[in-house]
């Protein structure tokens, strides 16, 4: 039932929103359209603007109509509801004798299989060329190369620039990706890279974190566990480069752990960036936060083990099904005979499909930590590691706690903010700036969207330069 109320909710938006576009419009334009069909070309295509406006009128109706229904408290409170009735069926047929885990063994298997074959491939085709500097488990360390005839290969300086970066050591940049997708959207193709953009000789020396693809025998990774593999990360990096800092950059939930990590480990890092980065979680508005606090997330990880990516999907679309369902679909269509265009659009949503699940313990403390008890930003948060110590002739391990204290951050730090971001808010980035001891504070805005920080033209010829140019002056 209440997946039903879920839908009837949808279904009033949608007429809603039809009823104001028809105000809008006037309802004699709709009428007359329907004479267009007897009459010449340039009256039908009168018609198809009619309807065209009637259309992006509706949908922008839609948007304001989602946008204060989704974030209610009623809302949020049937959507907890509706998920709690769907583990209790699974429960349910649990109990019956129902194979429900190996079942969803098989499921990841398959999903796994159809990653493999269908996008990962081609996405690794597109990549810049790297090498594998370390691997644990899963994840995997990628050195970037620089080649000078590589397109796209450069950081938007002119030649003169670009002579006396070569003189200069490279600093070592390293790229934490988030746990959700795959950080493909950051090299997406060599027109669309943030990775090329920022590689440079003697200015820049990129590495990257590939979180891999998690299943189910990586339920336990929690937060501790990707922060040992960023501390692996940079002890590998300085011994490569000789360095005595690395410099991080944190892409969404990926800012986090940089965040974290830059906390505990002060004296490592040279420059922080955080992009499209979460920090203060009573200051975020956006639909998935407000849904991600009312979610009995512990019931959910006991039952489920993981997030999955095909219900991350699904959530990710739930925001707005005409927008991310069939409206981008209609306006590529418009487009296609833009053969650059077209590609980017098939890359991108081979990216956007392909998710990998987020193991149990890492997103249930995300969510908790700092989505519902906001202790990122209030110094309560805190993570452990293993001690071991020896005594009376045997080895002990203890595990160790420390607090997240933000004010321990002093080194430059940089927030960029994606202005019409969905899934981050603007007041949440910035008050990063309330939290740090640092002296040396920016933020770069970008008027554009969450992802597109990464694919639109606008950020690869200015945002993703400046960028390059901030490090390198630090």
């Amino acid at each position: 039932m209440h997946g039903i109320a879920i839908a009837n909710i949808y279904n009033l938006v949608y007429f809603r929103a039809f009823e104001r576009a028809v105000a809008e419009q006037q309802v004699e334009y709709i009428v007359e359209s329907q004479k267009m069909y007897s009459k010449n070309g340039r009256e039908a295509r009168s018609t198809i603007n009619i309807f065209e406006t009637f259309y992006s009128s509706w949908l922008r109706n839609v948007d304001d109509e989602l946008k204060n229904e989704l974030k209610s408290d009623s809302f949020a409170e049937l959507l907890s509801k509706y998920i709690q009735d769907l583990l209790n069926l699974r429960s349910e047929f649990k109990k019956a004798g129902y194979p429900m885990d190996y079942l969803d063994r098989l499921f990841e298997l398959f999903k796994q299989g159809q990653s493999a074959f269908f996008f990962q491939t081609a996405k690794e085709s597109n990549l810049a060329p790297f090498d594998v500097a370390y691997r644990k488990d899963k994840s995997r360390l990628l050195h970037y190369r620089y080649e000078d005839k590589a397109e796209g290969s450069n950081f938007g300086a002119d030649s003169d620039t670009k002579k006396k970066v070569r003189k200069r050591q490279p600093q070592p940049l390293l790229i934490i990706y988030a746990p959700i997708n795959t950080f493909h959207i950051l090299d997406l193709n060599p027109r669309k890279s943030v990775v090329r953009n920022l590689l440079s000789p003697g200015g820049l020396d990129i590495y990257l974190l590939d979180w891999g693809y998690p299943d189910s025998t990586d339920d336990h990774l929690s937060v501790e566990d990707y922060l040992r593999y960023i501390d692996d990360s940079v002890k590998i990096i300085k011994e490569q480069t000789g360095a005595d800092k690395v410099s991080l950059m944190g892409y969404c939930w990926g800012g986090i752990f940089a965040l974290i990590y830059s906390s505990l480990n002060n004296d490592n890092v040279r420059n922080l960036v955080l992009m499209a980065v979460p920090v203060d979680f009573s200051k975020d508005d956006t639909i998935l936060t407000k849904w991600s606090k009312a979610v009995d997330i512990d019931r959910m990880m006991n039952e489920l083990g993981r997030m999955d990516g095909q219900m991350l999907d699904l959530a990710f679309l739930m925001r707005n099904p005409p927008r991310y369902g069939f409206d981008k679909y209609m306006k590529s269509f418009q487009k296609m005979f833009d053969n650059e265009f077209v590609q980017t659009f098939i890359d991108v949503e081979r990216w956007l499909y392909d998710t990998p699940p987020i193991p149990g313990a890492l997103h249930r403390q995300i969510i908790t930590d700092c989505y519902i008890n906001n202790l990122l930003v209030s110094h309560r948060m805190q993570v452990g590691g293993k001690n071991t110590a020896t005594g009376g002739g045997s080895k002990q391990q203890s595990t160790i706690l420390a607090a997240v204290d933000l004010s321990k951050i002093t080194m430059p730090v940089l927030t960029i903010i994606a202005e019409k971001d969905d899934l981050v808010s603007r007041a949440s980035s910035l008050a990063i700036n309330d939290h740090t001891s640092s002296k040396d504070k920016s933020v770069f805005q970008y008027p554009g969207g969450h992802v597109a920080l990464c694919i639109s033209d606008t950020a690869h010829k200015k945002l993703w330069p400046d960028v390059a140019r901030w490090f390198l002056s630090r």
